[in-house]
């Protein structure tokens, strides 16, 4: 939803949502640079047109989509960003369109 300037985040329960609104209450976020508000959505999962529960399933693979990036994207600055979180299996840069990656943990 970057057109909004929002943006939905879903965690694995109920706890983590808990702790990140409490977190940002009293701590500023700040996202790309540009302070970040953080409150709960009236819906308990996000839901895609023609998502089913059973079709996602669980995987180890994140999308990044970087707007606007001040300077190279790279493998090393993803991987720098992403090793911290768990061990990096790979990491694939899309240049189409902007710049999307893949990692995978």
């Amino acid at each position: 939803m970057p057109k909004k300037r929002q943006a939905l985040v879903e965690f694995e329960d109920i706890l983590g949502a808990c702790n990140a609104v409490n977190y940002a209450a009293d701590n500023q976020i700040y996202f790309a640079g540009h302070p970040a508000f953080v409150n709960y959505s009236t819906s308990q999962k996000i839901s895609r047109p023609g998502d089913s529960e059973d079709a996602r399933g669980v995987n180890n693979v994140l999308l990044f989509t970087i707007l606007n990036p001040i300077y190279s994207i790279t493998t090393d600055v993803l991987y720098t960003i992403c090793n911290p979180c768990g061990p990096v299996q790979r990491i694939v840069i899309f240049r189409k369109n902007g710049v999307q990656a893949m990692v995978e943990y």
